[in-house]
């Protein structure tokens, strides 16, 4: 028997024993105490709300709430983008026959538990697996244009901004690494050089102006004189003429054949045989050669047996590895030589490149031990890597300084730099009992005449 309790603004539905909470909007989830419901029903078709709901639950600090059963009022439909984080559909007056369902998955997180020394990565990779695990589910990612990658991930997704699909990528190629998930490849794609973004605008050009104003040209090679020419040379009044020995061509593969075409480009006039293939990037616009676009593999990832025992032996195994891991950074004095050679290196080349200081003050952390202090360094070391180029440096002056060098850095790739901030936040935040975890970056670009003392002081 179905009952739906309504006390205050709750709307609580019984059924079997078990109470699942009908939320529309995410004020309804604010007085409740969510760890003791055993699932929740969407019962708006309101997207934003939807969506709110969804990254409310599925986002929540208590991993048991984050896992909970989370259906959708069968009455409404919302896009797939937005139920792709879903259990599905639910029929409010058919909801025992999704008890089982509830049942099992309750099971499989009753014994879950949320690490305290974890990094906000590897708690995302918990979390990940714990759902895979929860729902005996492949997570196979949708095609979704809102997806700076084009591609939206089951659950994952909702723990990285929009513009942070490729730390999302590489954090389930690390997960792959160490055996805790399993891959099924289902697509590459290629990215944007700048913004890795994937809405690319691919385009023919001149390989000596770079010009997209080129028409191509069919070349006509006359039988009986061999003359071979772009067909515009072969043009008359009443059709095609050879300018060489002036018959007229009245039938191709009699008289003529178009064994091949020829470009010219309207800018600088150059005629070529092959035009060059570029890549333009309509989310910034940056044009990009066909070799400098990022590839990616797309796949779907399953909780392997090894990712099984990292669940429910969390003590035991993730020690091993954080000893295992080095720090992930430059020596000091290194990275203070290599920022006086990129200083002479702009007084030659004038180019745009910048120094960074991050920066934190916490007394919890300044009374951690050396061996703590070194395994939070190791953390956002590897936070930090996650955002930064091939050519970017980063070295650890201590648990709580760290400095990054960005050579060949446009002002508006900066903004990379908000997404480290605001995940060591998260890091520190999700840890430590004082939730104001205030990261100060303090941003310097390099000039030619600067002194690099003047960084280290």
């Amino acid at each position: 028997m179905l009952n739906v309790l309504k006390k205050s603004n709750s709307r609580r539905i019984l059924q079997d024993g078990y109470s699942f909470l009908l939320v529309s909007h995410t004020s309804e989830l604010q007085n409740e105490e969510l760890a003791y419901l055993d699932g929740f029903i969407i019962d708006t078709d309101a997207v934003t709300n939807a969506n709110d709901i969804i990254y409310s639950i599925r986002t929540h600090k208590n991993i048991q709430v984050g896992l909970s059963p989370l259906f959708v009022n069968s009455i409404y439909k919302l896009p797939k983008e937005t139920t792709i984080h879903t259990d599905g559909d639910v029929e409010l007056n058919m909801i025992s026959s999704y008890i089982q369902r509830v049942i099992t998955i309750k099971k499989r997180i009753k014994n879950l538990t949320q690490p305290k020394a974890i990094s906000h990565e590897k708690l995302i990779q918990l979390k990940t697996m714990a759902f895979s695990y929860s729902r005996n589910k492949v997570l196979t990612p949708m095609a979704s244009r809102e997806s700076y990658i084009g591609y939206k991930f089951p659950f994952i997704s909702l723990f990285y901004k929009k513009n942070e699909a490729i730390s999302l990528l590489r954090n389930l190629e690390k997960a792959v690494k160490e055996n805790s998930l399993s891959v099924s490849l289902k697509d590459y794609v290629h990215l944007c050089k700048s913004c890795s973004g994937n809405y690319l605008n691919f385009r023919e050009c001149c390989p000596k102006c770079d010009s997209i104003d080129i028409i191509a040209n069919d070349m006509v090679h006359h039988f009986v004189c061999a003359h071979v020419a772009p067909e515009r040379d072969f043009k008359a009044e009443d059709g095609l003429a050879c300018p060489k020995c002036d018959k007229n061509l009245r039938h191709i593969g009699i008289d003529y054949d178009k064994p091949s075409s020829i470009y010219s480009c309207n800018t600088c006039n150059h005629e070529f045989q092959n035009a060059n293939m570029k890549a333009l990037c309509l989310d910034c616009e940056t044009e990009n050669n066909l070799e400098e676009l990022l590839e990616k593999a797309i796949g779907s990832y399953k909780i392997t047996e090894i990712g099984e025992q990292i669940l429910f032996d969390q003590e035991n195994t993730s020690q091993p590895q954080s000893e295992t891991i080095s720090v992930g950074s430059m020596n000091t004095n290194l990275f203070k030589i290599i920022v006086n050679q990129e200083i002479k290196r702009i007084e030659v080349t004038q180019g745009d490149s910048y120094l960074t200081k991050i920066t934190f003050e916490n007394k919890q952390l300044e009374v951690l031990n050396a061996d703590l202090k070194l395994n939070l360094t190791k953390e956002i070391s590897s936070i930090i890597q996650s955002y930064l180029k091939t050519s970017d440096m980063l070295s650890a002056e201590n648990f709580n300084s760290y400095y990054i060098l960005l050579p060949e850095t446009k002002e508006s790739q900066l903004e990379r730099l908000e997404n480290i901030q605001y995940n060591l936040s998260k890091l520190l935040s999700d840890n430590l009992s004082d939730t104001k975890q205030e990261i100060k970056i303090e941003i310097h670009k390099i000039s030619g005449t600067d002194n690099s003392n003047t960084y280290f002081e």
